[in-house]
């Protein structure tokens, strides 16, 4: 209940920042769409994964990462981003291994590999959303998973995401934005269902820029 709350409250705060205000329509570049986006951000990322706090601190934590998009159709862009999580242990001891669990590390990486309908640029604040698959990269401590095993692996795992952004141009080529990620996807043979997802919800601050 509280992710549906969480989507229909982000759904419509991003259509209320986009809709068209008094004396905004003056501010208008022309009917501009970038071959190229390019742009940073920083974010805080909530895990889904159930068992996650039995080992880390929380399910909170910072997100950096960077993205790149080509025009190739009309408004649609192929886009690529790559994204990081990192947490380490909360005080204790594992249920099955007997470890400190102060020395677990969660180091986690993925890239998306998507679609991003982005308008053209003809006011000064625009909308955009985009989906796709996405790839996860985990690695934890031997004796230390979330995952109640002792293999030191790096696994990958794979599932969707969608986006739903908001950009603001208070220069012609020059732009912040704010985001939100909503992803699913397991490691190690499991599905993306919430129990044992390792995406989640990303919600991001950054800025960006079109070279041509």
């Amino acid at each position: 209940m509280k992710k549906n709350n969480t989507v229909i409250f982000v759904t419509l705060l991003i259509s209320l920042l986009t809709l068209p205000v008094r004396g905004t329509a003056q501010y208008y570049y022309g009917y501009v769409h970038p071959r190229v986006l390019l742009g940073t951000s920083g974010a805080y990322y909530r895990i889904s994964a159930g068992d996650f706090e039995k080992v880390y601190t929380s399910r909170w934590g910072e997100s950096f990462g960077g993205f790149a998009g080509i025009r190739v159709y009309k408004a649609y862009y192929l886009t690529a981003k790559y994204r990081t999580f990192q947490k380490s242990g909360k005080q204790g001891v594992h249920e099955k291994s007997g470890l400190d669990l102060r020395d677990a590390r969660w180091n986690e990486q993925w890239i998306t590999a998507g679609v991003r309908v982005n308008p053209p640029i003809t006011r000064k604040t625009i909308s955009y959303y985009g989906f796709g698959l996405i790839f996860f990269d985990v690695d934890e401590e031997p004796g230390l998973s979330i995952f109640n095993d002792t293999q030191n692996e790096k696994n990958w795992g794979n599932g969707f995401f969608m986006e739903l952004g908001v950009e603001y141009f208070p220069f012609e080529r020059l732009y912040g934005f704010f985001e939100v990620e909503i992803s699913s996807g397991g490691t190690r043979g499991k599905t993306g269902f919430e129990a044992f997802s390792v995406g989640g919800f990303r919600f991001a601050a950054g800025i960006g820029f079109w070279p041509f």
